[in-house]
């Protein structure tokens, strides 16, 4: 079996600096891992190999997270000003939940989750303190598809940067976890700058899987590997796995989500809470996105690289015809 790289150090989370064995990991790697993780987490898990780097680097970066954090963390106060409840997703979640220091954890924006009954209350408030919606840029000329999703509001100046969610991952998934549900399900956690509301620790996790999957395993799905190394380490006892199993089947996500399971336990994670059976995919296709982790993403997939990701390991057969049947209509559509 081939070699996982650097990931068996950077999943073990705080314990990487001090029980990881990095003498066979190049310097060559700070770079491009940067790139997907940040630098204030790439030097925090590989201390030595990272001693070069100039720390006016890394507190700059620390501070642009603490920002970034800082502003969605305001955003979600001004929604509970408004009398209206979100709940906190990916990395705004992540980075409270499962990080020894909140501002390791980079993201790029404040991913909220709204119910569809608070939806335009919540973007007229929103509006009225002066974000707007932005169209977002195109990912790729075969087009990514987002029905779960509005547009990014921003403000003027495009300091703030919020996404507002009406379910909690795009179709199919909604079929089996439904923003209700999350909802329902969801649990308070204090911040230090006040009280936000995360999913549960088993619809966290199948949200890592989905959003990773649906990204195809690619460059910006790094974060979101070592999110759920975290979670498991941490909380791995805590995932109600009949749960789990019963909303892949309903959502129809099973396939792409024993896929993500199965590329933590290759890299090194500590899965030993994930049932046998939710972590045994193999194939060609499987291990061509486990070198691309590997190699740190050298190279963009190809257009019909990301379609045969998609089909053979990202997406149940049916799912996958459905969405690239979408994007042949907008790829045609007129007017």
């Amino acid at each position: 079996m081939r070699q996982a790289g650097p990931w068996p150090l950077l999943l073990a989370g705080s314990l990487a600096g001090r029980h990881g064995d990095n003498s066979e990991i190049s310097s060559d790697i700070l770079a491009p891992l940067a790139d997907l993780i940040g630098l204030p987490l790439t030097v925090h898990l590989l201390p030595d190999l990272a001693s070069g780097v100039a720390t006016g680097d890394v507190v700059q970066s620390r501070l642009f997270n603490k920002f970034r954090r800082a502003d969605g963390l305001r955003w979600v106060r001004h929604a509970d000003e408004g009398g209206i409840r979100v709940i906190c997703l990916k990395g705004l979640a992540t980075a409270h939940l499962y990080y020894d220091e909140a501002d390791l954890r980079t993201m790029s924006d404040a991913d909220l989750l709204v119910s569809a009954a608070d939806r335009d209350r919540l973007v007229a408030h929103f509006q009225a303190a002066g974000l707007e919606f932005h169209p977002a840029e195109a990912r790729s000329p075969w087009g990514h598809i987002s029905d779960a999703s509005m547009l990014p509001l921003t403000d003027s100046e495009g300091a703030s940067n919020v996404d507002l969610h009406t379910q909690p991952d795009a179709w199919p998934l909604h079929l089996g976890l439904s923003t209700a549900e999350v909802f329902a399900a969801a649990r308070s956690m204090d911040t230090g700058a006040g009280t936000i509301w995360v999913p549960s620790t088993t619809h966290m996790l199948l949200l890592c899987a989905t959003h990773a999957a649906r990204d195809l395993f690619g460059p910006s799905t790094a974060k979101s590997i070592i999110d759920a190394a975290l979670l498991l380490q941490q909380q791995g006892d805590q995932v109600d796995w009949a749960e789990f199993e019963e909303r892949l089947r309903r959502g129809r996500v099973r396939k792409p989500v024993r896929a993500f399971l199965t590329m933590l336990d290759r890299l090194g994670a500590d899965v030993r809470s994930v049932p046998v059976t939710l972590r045994d995919v193999g194939g060609a296709e499987f291990e061509r996105a486990f070198d691309d982790y590997v190699a740190l993403f050298p190279d963009d997939l190809s257009m019909l690289a990301r379609a045969r990701r998609e089909l053979l390991l990202c997406a149940e057969p049916a799912v996958a015809m459905r969405r690239n049947g979408q994007r042949l209509r907008g790829l045609f559509r007129f007017g």
